[in-house]
């Protein structure tokens, strides 16, 4: 599952940040490499993305480069069904939401 500005997590995301006048990304592609270099280009502190995203296991030279290039992500909001999320590249703190009700 992708989340862009169509769906309803990815445009609630956006507005709220909006009006607290924070930037946020919301990735719209399905290519993961070319998220993980837009996270650092975007200097976001916010992202939004889903639980496959979010904990994909890279290789470790991969995971130290994007991890580094990540570092200013701060909050992570995590479309997905999971209780609990961890990833290898993002060190920011995690909010795991159903997509669909939330």
């Amino acid at each position: 599952m992708s989340i862009d500005l169509e769906t309803p997590l990815g445009f609630a995301s956006f507005i709220s940040n909006a009006s607290n006048q924070r930037k946020v990304f919301v990735p719209c592609s399905f290519n993961m490499s070319k998220i993980l270099k837009s996270v650092g280009a975007q200097e976001s502190h916010d992202l939004v993305c889903d639980q496959d995203f979010y904990e994909a296991e890279l290789p470790g030279p991969l995971a130290a480069e994007y991890k580094e290039s990540c570092s200013l992500v701060h909050n992570v909001v995590v479309a997905g069904t999971g209780r609990s999320a961890s990833s290898s590249v993002f060190s920011a703190h995690a909010t795991v939401i159903d997509p669909l009700t939330f």
